[in-house]
């Protein structure tokens, strides 16, 4: 627990000090990112693009995250959305790779654990890059971290976070989770 919250004084720090002057900096240091996050990367965007990073965080702490209907919502002109689902989680499932979006995701209910991956550790292409659905698909990594997510570890991923969801951790879980689509601005 001491090591936690260490992470998350060392995140605050980083965002406040990296984005001094910017309110959206000072909101998301304030709100339950996992330690696992590159929070100089985090900085970086939120100080690029603090609009939809704003966005986002109102959406994610001006709902009622257990009781917003499924599916897509809009949240900002520059293309920033959420995705509200429901599903149980899995002993495997395949890694995922953006290039246009990072992810926020807020599991709002349940536990699951996400593999992270660098992107030089993918093996077997499972489907090409598809710019329409800002997505790609490999079958495994040779190296990769376990990050869990729960209510209290938001989990934000980068295009450079190759990232395998919805996996068990422990026992199958059902699991309501909203994942915010934030525009990838390339610095």
């Amino acid at each position: 627990m001491k090591n936690l919250k260490l992470a998350v004084m060392t995140l605050s720090a980083i965002l406040l000090s990296a984005c001094a002057g910017n309110e959206t900096a000072k909101i998301w240091a304030a709100l339950p990112v996992s330690e696992s996050v590159d929070a100089e990367q985090l900085a970086a965007q939120i100080k690029a693009n603090p609009s939809a990073w704003k966005a986002a965080a109102e959406f994610l702490t001006g709902n009622d995250l257990s009781a917003i209907a499924l599916g897509r919502h809009e949240l900002a002109p520059d293309g920033t959305y959420a995705n509200v689902q429901e599903y149980t989680t899995k002993e495997n499932s395949k890694y995922e790779v953006h290039r246009a979006y990072i992810d926020i995701q807020v599991v709002v209910s349940g536990r699951e654990q996400i593999l992270v991956s660098p992107l030089g550790a993918l093996q077997d292409c499972l489907q090409e890059y598809d710019p329409e659905k800002d997505i790609e698909f490999f079958a495994a990594s040779s190296e990769f971290r376990s990050v869990p997510a729960d209510a209290g570890h938001w989990v934000i991923l980068f295009p450079s976070d190759a990232h395998e969801p919805c996996i068990t951790l422990g026992e199958p879980s059902e699991i309501r989770k909203v994942v915010v689509k934030v525009p990838f601005i390339n610095l």
